[in-house]
């Protein structure tokens, strides 16, 4: 399980921002791929996508999450031949 920290800021009429990110209210679209508490910390549940939205003073944001299988581990080696024969020669 991996997890994503958002942050969600507002843009002010004169420019200036504010970071709102522990007051917006997340939601994910598909939390069988994703959740995200209300701080905005995503975590992978499972392959898919989604998206993550933040709503405040009436506005949303969005950010499109893609989870994806972990790449497989290896389970076995061989080596090849498995018997070898040589012969000295002096």
């Amino acid at each position: 399980m991996a997890t994503q920290q958002l942050t969600a800021e507002l843009t002010m009429t004169d420019d200036s921002t504010e970071d709102v990110t522990s007051s917006a209210t997340w939601t994910s679209s598909d939390e069988a791929v994703a959740t995200v508490s209300s701080g905005g910390l995503v975590t992978s549940v499972g392959p898919g996508t989604c998206t993550i939205t933040a709503a405040h003073s009436g506005l949303t944001g969005t950010s499109a999450v893609t989870v994806t299988e972990p790449a497989p581990e290896p389970e076995s080696l061989s080596v090849s031949p498995a018997t070898v024969s040589l012969e000295h020669a002096e």
